[in-house]
């Protein structure tokens, strides 16, 4: 399956580095860049995984422990209390803006 995005554990792979001399030879440690939002948006959407356009907890989680959470679940169930307005136990389309906000306060980084 193809992702939207690079896995931030790979992306170093793209950095100058890597691409002049291979990932064999690679000495020097690349700096951790921050994601973006839109990024943030892509690999939350891509998470949706029956397509009913929200996303769950577990969901959720599976997004943050592909990010490198050290505690998805916590992190899912944060999420769910800092985003889902109706308090239905779904992230919606309507409140996707305020999940993305809040995982990038998270500071999540490719490395």
């Amino acid at each position: 399956m193809r992702r939207a995005v690079d896995s931030p554990k790979n992306a170093h792979m793209n950095c100058s580095a890597c691409k002049n001399r291979g990932p064999k030879t690679h000495r020097i440690k690349c700096a951790p860049v921050p994601l973006t939002k839109a990024q943030l948006k892509l690999i939350l959407v891509s998470f949706d995984r029956n397509g009913d356009n929200r996303l769950s907890k577990q969901e959720l989680k599976d997004a943050f422990n592909y990010i490198g959470s050290h505690f998805p679940s916590w992190r899912a169930g944060r999420a769910l209390h800092r985003a889902d307005d109706n308090e239905d136990g779904y992230i919606s389309e309507g409140e996707m803006d305020d999940l993305v906000e809040y995982v990038s306060q998270c500071g999540y980084t490719i490395s």
